[in-house]
């Protein structure tokens, strides 16, 4: 390992990330792949993360930490990027944790197969440490530039998924681009979006190697109802790019479709009633080409019901929220 040129950079963005962020760092310092440099971008935090993140780097040399003034996670990450010297590039969530192989298969699979963008599998874990398999974790090495991006938009998540966590990302291809601090949602989907654009190979494998954690304090759900119409930016720009594409534009348009069933639910959870009809109006644009195209008869039906009989929907969507049979 040369102390200048890692071959791997890891970047952590964290923001007031204390009572987990121990948890992290310690499942990056167990890799059993040792060529990395690690980069916490402390991002304005007032509960200690930055002294955590100081007390590491104190005892590994690999280790770096940026402190910045609050700015957000797009700047946090870009800082790290913008500093990373490795050959490639690896994002971890301050809440997550990775598998001691984690760096290792990712990184054996990225040489063996030349891939710009490599992809493990993960498990889901909630707040009570219940893990659930992906189970639409693929195998698979895309070698054409229409197949990447065709595998990145297929589904809601993609067989090449939006989340920049669980990835390896070749530095060359990826140089120039940076996470688009405009968008205060979604911003790491066009992050990996603009990836695939830039990529030659990609390789998925179905190793679940990383750990993600989900917390009912996301500042998604608290923060949604100022940043939501940001998810609808990112499509529409999707969309315009890729307007040559229909088949490419069919699945924006089921993915844009499904985050709109998915924001009335916590919209409505949260009592934000006036944010709830302005999203169905977002939707309605968009209804009957979803309901024409391949997409699955439960979100047809339910995009039908939205544009038809609102307030009976939402009344039914009411109800089953409170008895705790809807899934937010």
């Amino acid at each position: 390992m040369s102390a200048d040129k890692p071959e791997i950079s890891i970047v952590v963005p964290a923001y007031n990330a204390g009572p987990y962020l121990t948890d992290c760092l310690e499942s990056i310092i167990r890799q059993t792949f040792s060529d990395w440099e690690l980069i916490i971008t402390d991002d304005g935090s007032s509960d200690g993360t930055g002294n955590i993140a100081d007390a590491f780097a104190a005892n590994d040399g690999r280790i770096r930490v940026l402190h910045l003034a609050k700015q957000g996670v797009s700047d946090a990450r870009n800082s790290g990027l913008d500093t990373a010297r490795g050959n490639f590039i690896a994002f971890v969530d301050s809440d997550d944790v990775l598998e001691p192989e984690y760096l290792k298969e990712l990184y054996s699979h990225a040489m063996q197969s030349g891939a710009d963008i490599t992809q493990c599998s993960f498990v889901h874990v909630d707040e009570k440490g219940n893990t659930i398999p992906d189970p639409d974790a693929n195998e698979e090495v895309y070698k054409d530039k229409n197949d990447i991006l065709h595998a990145h938009f297929r589904g809601q998540q993609g067989d090449i998924r939006v989340s920049v966590w669980a990835k390896l990302f070749r530095r060359d291809p990826v140089l120039n681009l940076r996470f688009d601090t405009g968008l205060r949602v979604y911003e790491d989907a066009y992050y990996v979006y603009l990836c695939c654009k830039a990529a030659k190979t990609v390789c998925c494998f179905k190793t679940p190697l990383y750990r993600y954690v989900h917390r009912d304090t996301s500042v998604t759900h608290s923060s949604l109802p100022e940043i939501w119409p940001d998810y609808f930016i990112m499509y529409e720009r999707q969309k315009s790019e890729c307007r040559d594409d229909r088949i490419i534009c069919k699945n924006i348009d089921r993915r844009e479709a499904e985050t709109g069933l998915w924001l009335m639910r916590i919209l409505l959870l949260q009592g934000n009633e006036k944010e709830v009809w302005t999203v169905r109006k977002k939707l309605l644009g968009i209804t009957w080409p979803v309901i024409w195209s391949s997409a699955p008869s439960g979100i047809k039906m339910k995009l039908i019901a939205v544009a038809l009989m609102p307030h009976i929907y939402f009344a039914i969507l009411r109800k089953r929220i409170a008895s705790n049979n809807e899934k937010v």
